[in-house]
């Protein structure tokens, strides 16, 4: 994906303001999921609009690793910080049938080893 980046129609930089986040694992000593939990929803709802206009995209934290130069190039401030990138485009081939895996197969009650969820 990253070797095509320059031919597709539309890339979203998501930017978070540290100022407003609600990160309230801010002073643990290991890497943390909980502050893109205001971002990556935000993610979703676009890919869901975006499919909705035929069009197909995709989600990538990969930018992160380049933060230090998009800051330069988009004239970020201190507070603010890389979320990700989206990558908007035609795809070559629309599914019409989504396919999932059944939520037995990756969610459980009380523990992670626990009894599979099922339909009741």
């Amino acid at each position: 994906m990253a070797e095509h980046l320059e031919t597709a129609p539309a890339l979203l930089l998501l930017v978070a303001d540290l100022r407003y986040l609600a990160t309230v694992d801010r002073d643990l000593d290991r890497y943390t999921l909980v502050g893109g939990g205001s971002i990556y929803p935000f993610a979703w709802s676009v890919l869901l609009a975006a499919r909705e206009a035929g069009l197909g995209g995709v989600l990538t934290t990969m930018v992160v690793r380049h933060e230090e130069a998009l800051r330069t190039a988009f004239h970020l401030e201190p507070h603010h910080c890389l979320a990700g990138l989206m990558v908007l485009g035609y795809p070559r081939h629309q599914p019409t049938k989504l396919r999932r895996s059944p939520v037995e197969s990756f969610a459980t009650f009380d523990t992670l080893d626990g009894a599979p969820v099922t339909k009741s």
